[in-house]
């Protein structure tokens, strides 16, 4: 059970809805707060991060509302990057959608959340987390907010950044890596640029071969704007396919 599932349990046997002190006087003695010795700031901040804990009115009231995110279907989509730029909204949800079909916690820019849009739906709808300035509150490591889409794993000590990506067209890649680079070492994610053609990827290759990506050259990787297409297109195909089949998804919320 992660702390999401413990925090949503909680809520939902005080009526859905409840205050911070309700929460702790309820998880206190469970096997994962006996071993943490800090866990009333880890429910703090578990609330704050994922977007089924909502916080009520006014403003720091420490009171949360359960609300179960309905159910968003997988659907075909494409990216036309023609001669311009691909609508980064379509291609943020596009990976948005294979993280929550792979079973990851996702997450998107704040200010995408709110302005960039997928097949209806503000990114907001879309991503499982809603902030996570807590996991990367220290100056030097700030701009990982803004990687345009990362997939959280969770474990004891909370979520933990297993895949990031950004999508760049052109001269921005160099602007791509140096936020993927702030991702601390300990974590050892998998980190990608995705683009539009050979060009960008040559341009990629150039500069990871160069400081200060040469030394983490290993972590990073290049796939093309129809290689995402491709995969999420047939992912959703597949579940689709699982579905009609009459198998249940295993493990993903």
């Amino acid at each position: 059970m992660t702390w999401k599932d413990l925090v949503a349990q909680a809520l939902a046997e005080l009526g859905g809805e409840g205050h911070l002190t309700d929460i702790n006087r309820l998880l206190k003695g469970h096997p994962k707060t006996a071993t943490n010795p800090t866990w009333q700031d880890t429910i703090r901040r578990v609330v704050r991060q994922y977007g089924i804990f909502e916080p009520l009115p006014p403003d720091r009231s420490g009171r949360y509302r359960l609300v179960m995110p309905a159910e968003i279907p997988a659907e075909i989509a494409t990216l036309d990057a023609a001669d311009a730029e691909v609508d980064h909204g379509v291609a943020q949800g596009m990976l948005v959608t294979l993280g929550r079909l792979h079973g990851y916690e996702t997450y998107v820019p704040k200010t995408d959340q709110t302005i960039r849009r997928f097949q209806g739906r503000p990114l907001s709808e879309v991503v499982s987390v809603r902030d996570c300035d807590d996991l990367f509150d220290d100056r030097s490591i700030r701009k990982v907010r803004e990687i345009d889409v990362l997939w959280f794993a969770e474990d004891d000590q909370g979520l933990y950044p297993v895949y990031a990506f950004e999508v760049e067209h052109t001269t921005r890649v160099k602007d791509g890596l140096d936020r993927l680079l702030k991702i601390p070492e300990r974590f050892h994610s998998r980190l990608f640029v995705v683009g539009p053609d050979a060009g960008t990827g040559a341009l990629f290759d150039t500069l990871v071969s160069q400081s200060p990506f040469r030394q983490h050259r290993s972590r990073f990787t290049y796939r093309l704007y129809e290689d995402l297409e491709a995969l999420h297109n047939a992912t959703v195909q597949s579940e689709e396919l699982r579905e009609e089949f009459g198998i249940a998804r295993h493990g993903v919320r």
